[in-house]
């Protein structure tokens, strides 16, 4: 079975969600896939990554012992050598993390392996990876991870992960190529 599917709700599961997702993000600092997609309507820069008890300070020391940040995850998998697409929309919730997650990769010096395409009529989401395909119905924010009944399915079937690149590439891909970098 290559698909786990986690139906989750106000009451039940979040910490499913949380625990997946971090892993995820995780395994893209230390390993970062060529290309990694993240496709959501609306994104809040989450605290993602529990470090309070120091476990992942080998991964990066800098951010010490507390809650870390999707933006400080992302930033760390660019330098690390990975490059991210991201793909959202024009609503102004997306603005904070936007400008969160620019400053964080122009202090890396790695602002030329992030792309950034904001789509007028977006409601796809997605998180893919080289090894993994994060579909379902939650955008990556705060309502979606803690509050909404949200359904979820973590693919690693390198059909699907296949599959997802091809419909990523073609829906956004020259959308992407045409932005070339954020400065």
């Amino acid at each position: 079975m290559t698909v786990r599917r986690i139906f989750k709700s106000r009451i039940s599961r979040q910490n499913e969600i949380l625990d997946v997702l971090s892993s995820l993000f995780v395994t893209e600092v230390i390993q970062p896939s060529s290309t990694f997609w993240l496709v959501s309507p609306w994104v809040t820069d989450l605290e993602l990554l529990d470090n309070r008890t120091g476990n992942f300070d080998y991964v990066e020391p800098a951010w010490g012992q507390r809650m870390v940040q999707i933006t400080e995850l992302i930033s760390r998998m660019l330098a690390n050598g990975g490059r991210l697409n991201l793909v959202t929309n024009y609503d102004s919730h997306n603005d904070r993390f936007l400008r969160q997650l620019k400053e964080r990769v122009h202090n890396y010096g790695v602002s030329d392996r992030l792309m950034i395409v904001r789509k007028h009529q977006l409601h796809t989401k997605g998180i893919l990876g080289s090894n993994f395909y994060l579909n379902g119905s939650m955008n990556l924010t705060r309502g979606g991870v803690e509050f909404n009944d949200e359904q979820i399915n973590l693919d690693i079937g390198k059909e699907a992960i296949a599959d997802a690149e091809l419909h990523f590439i073609k829906y956004y891909g020259s959308d992407v190529m045409a932005e070339g970098g954020v400065s």
